[in-house]
């Protein structure tokens, strides 16, 4: 039987993690590195780590200082509209800011958890998930279609990035500097970001995958109930529960993998959420400031661009979220799963206790919390979408009023 062509995913994956490992290196982020292929020289192992912290410590001490010191001229225009618009984006950058200073002290904390633990764990489920994905084209190609869209978006946002800051050409160069300084800041958050949703999917991969392996060994399960007692029936059961037992152990490491992942990224992806609110309030009032200037025949082409890139950062926010509830849905259907083996006669005890185990593992597990606070699902893009909007509705009131008491 010859064997299933490879997807265009399968045959250039490793060259799309070594691009996301180069992109990462080059913001000062070597810790991150999707798929280690071969051990990098120690000397530029060494250098690469330099790099990051003198590139960190530069986007977190020196310039910030530089511009607090220009902050006047930063802010400084005749149009109040204007000037509340740069306020909100001054106040979008120390966001950003904040959120990139965590993210430097989790790496240089988490630095062997991230490189190591996670990284290679991550690697031995996927080896050992390897020959039942191929046989599940289904869950492959759902894996594939969100890492192609993650790619596709992050590179269609920078893209829009680099256009908007090539737009202010025209005004003041330390405006455009600020612009570029925000950029980096994205790109440096983002880089840990598309780290933590590519766990959260491989997690979410291996979940169903897990499922379709318990589905195919609770259909064995109910043909060994209608063999008559003895003979083979003990062996058979005695196989089964063995590989019940590999399965809970898969399970187990499968959870600890997105608990750790979890618990190293949460101040970060906490700073995200806080991004992402200043950012969709950042964007609404920008599309007000545009809107304003002209009627809805006279669309500019400015607008349209901006929408595109309010959306794309919607977008960007809500499958990360989406990604860890469908993990809690999978978590439910392999409860469902494991209910069904206790449907079924007692027809060994240690394959019982077996059972028992995996249901007590199941009755375990909690979704975990985002800082101990919320949970991280599409219930809190929701507030976010909400918060920023009750904020929008504030600044427009704002602006009416400064422009009813400039007339006056």
């Amino acid at each position: 039987m010859p064997a299933p062509a490879l997807s265009f995913w399968q045959r250039h994956e490793l060259k799309f993690y070594r691009y996301g490992h180069i992109y990462a290196s080059i913001y000062g982020q070597a810790v991150i590195d999707y798929v280690p292929q071969r051990p990098m020289r120690p000397i530029l192992k060494k250098l690469s780590i330099v790099y990051g912290h003198v590139l960190s410590l530069l986007l977190i001490l020196v310039l910030p200082c530089y511009f607090g010191y220009h902050y006047q001229e930063l802010t400084k225009t005749r149009d109040h509209r204007m000037q509340l618009l740069l306020y909100v984006s001054f106040s979008n950058t120390l966001i950003k800011l904040a959120t990139v200073i965590v993210t430097y002290i989790a790496n240089t904390v988490h630095f062997k958890a991230i490189n190591h633990r996670c990284t290679l764990l991550r690697q031995r489920l996927e080896a050992l998930f390897a020959r039942s994905l191929c046989r599940s084209s289904r869950n492959r190609r759902r894996f594939e279609f969100f890492m192609y869209f993650k790619f596709c978006l992050i590179n269609l946002m920078m893209i829009i990035q680099a256009c908007g800051i090539c737009a202010l050409r025209g005004e003041s160069w330390l405006r455009m500097l600020f612009a570029i300084y925000g950029f980096v800041l994205w790109n440096y958050t983002e880089n840990m970001a598309d780290y933590f949703y590519w766990i959260s999917h491989s997690v979410l991969k291996y979940h169903r995958q897990l499922n379709v392996q318990l589905r195919t060994v609770s259909r064995q399960f109910r043909k060994l109930g209608a063999l008559p007692r003895g003979g083979m029936l003990p062996h058979h059961c005695c196989r089964l529960c063995d590989r019940l037992a590999l399965l809970r152990e898969r399970f187990i490491e499968i959870n600890a993998l997105h608990e750790e992942s979890l618990e190293m990224h949460q101040f970060q992806l906490l700073g995200l959420m806080l991004t992402t609110l200043i950012n969709n309030l950042t964007n609404l009032f920008t599309l007000f400031n545009m809107l304003s200037k002209q009627s809805l025949e006279e669309i500019s082409y400015p607008v349209l661009i901006y929408i595109l890139y309010a959306l794309g950062f919607y977008i960007d926010t809500y499958i990360v979220t989406l990604v860890n509830e469908n993990i809690k849905e999978e978590m439910e259907h392999i409860a469902l799963t494991v209910r069904r083996f206790t449907e079924q006669a007692t027809l060994d005890v240690r394959l019982d206790q077996e059972i028992e185990h995996f249901s007590l593992q199941l009755l375990q597990w909690r979704q975990p919390y985002l800082c101990g606070l919320l949970h991280l699902d599409r219930r809190l893009v929701y507030l976010i979408n909400v918060t920023a909007f009750s904020y929008f509705i504030t600044l427009v009131q704002f602006d009416l009023y400064l422009g009813s008491a400039n007339k006056v």
